[in-house]
């Protein structure tokens, strides 16, 4: 069968070259007519994280407290979160406006000039935390203008983006640098007026080392509390830093409960619930002020913070690569294509003549199967009668 569907190819085999050199001619013209699209690539590395948490780790360190409880910053802006804002509708009508891309691309209404600079741009964030944009159009300088504007736009809008999350988190940190600093000056009087009141000055090492233990639980609660509300300010109410921060608040809160009431799986220290009422009232005082110093001392250093930050002028972003006009097309070229096209064409109508020739052999095979079966019937029919004669 194989050789037979073969060899009807081979008789058709001059409307197979016809069908081909249609195909070749065809596939010059397109190449000819089809315009060629150029790109131009820029590769950029995000910010490193500087500054904020770098601070406060090292206070929090002065303080001998775990890194596991020291108040989230927002650190440094992960490559994901700028692909994110350089494929954002913002960033895209910042372009169009720029370069006036609807002239460009022969549009009247922004969203399909924002459908037309999404189809010629491509953000993919590597292993290694780089941004790639690579940007393709039929005009290389307009590739090239294209990708220097994401550059620009990017760092312009990453700027905004973290001097307004500066500027609310130094309002935010001013509000509780006023609350914290009458905080102070009130304890500060008052433990004055008790000191000098009921004449209490000095305690011995055990009811000292719970004071201390207090004091520590508490200025953790106190951080864990001011870096929840911070997180509500700009986090949804769902989010999970916000949800562990709060765990966190709990947790410490009862540990906190435990050394104030007692706890007889912990008694290395006396609670504080035990002391006599004036000791324990004393207690309380030096534990709240020792707390409210500390954390009197750490907001200051986050507003000096966030008051650098929001002062910031440096770059956001840095360019490793630097978009370029490309000088060749991207993809295959035109004699590639004409190639590629011609030997597509020839293999489907070779795949047709072939399909067409097994048909018909299939049909022949059929016609002939029936015809000999007739043929053995009339003999048969033929042989009875010539029986019957002889018989006679």
């Amino acid at each position: 069968m194989f050789f037979r569907v073969f060899g009807y190819a081979v008789k058709k085999r001059g409307l197979i070259f016809k069908f081909t050199f249609f195909v070749l001619i065809a596939s010059i013209v397109f190449a000819a007519f089809t315009h060629r699209k150029y790109s131009s690539s820029v590769l950029l590395m995000p910010p490193i994280g500087e500054g904020g948490e770098g601070i406060l780790t090292a206070w929090m360190a002065q303080l001998n407290l775990p890194s596991m409880i020291s108040p989230m910053t927002s650190g440094a802006t992960t490559a994901q979160v700028l692909a994110d804002i350089m494929e954002s509708r913002r960033l895209a009508d910042m372009l169009i406006t720029r370069l006036d891309l609807k002239t460009r691309f022969k549009v009247e209404a922004t969203e399909d000039a924002v459908k037309a600079l999404r189809a010629r741009t491509r953000v993919t964030v590597t292993q290694t935390g780089l941004i790639k944009l690579r940007v393709s159009d039929e005009d290389p300088v307009l590739a090239r203008d294209i990708a220097a504007g994401y550059v620009a736009g990017l760092d312009s809008l990453n700027r905004f983006l973290n001097f307004s999350r500066a500027v609310h988190t130094k309002r935010f940190i001013n509000g509780q640098l006023v609350e914290y600093r009458a905080k102070l000056d009130s304890l500060r009087s008052e433990i004055s007026d008790f000191q000098r009141k009921n004449g209490i000055v000095n305690f011995d090492d055990q009811v000292s080392g719970a004071i201390d233990l207090a004091s520590e639980i508490k200025l953790r609660a106190v951080l864990a509390g001011i870096e929840k509300d911070l997180l509500k300010e700009f986090t949804k109410e769902n989010s999970l830093e916000l949800k562990r921060k709060e765990a966190e608040y709990r947790f410490l809160n009862e540990q906190l409960d435990k050394v104030m009431n007692g706890d007889s799986s912990e008694g290395v220290f006396v609670p504080l619930v035990r002391l006599p009422e004036l000791q324990k009232r004393y207690a309380e005082m030096q534990r709240d002020l020792e707390v409210s110093e500390k954390v009197y001392s750490f907001l200051l250093q986050r507003y000096e913070e966030t008051s650098i930050e929001a002062a910031r002028n440096t770059p956001s972003v840095q360019v490793v690569d630097k978009p370029d006009i490309p000088e060749r097309a991207s993809g295959l070229s035109r004699k590639a294509l004409v190639a590629l096209i011609t030997v597509v064409g020839f293999i489907w109508i070779c795949g047709v003549v072939m399909w067409w020739g097994w048909i018909s052999e299939s049909e022949k095979s059929d016609r002939e199967a029936q015809a000999f079966e007739e043929l053995r019937e009339i003999a048969a029919r033929d042989l009875e009668r010539l029986r019957s004669i002889l018989r006679l």
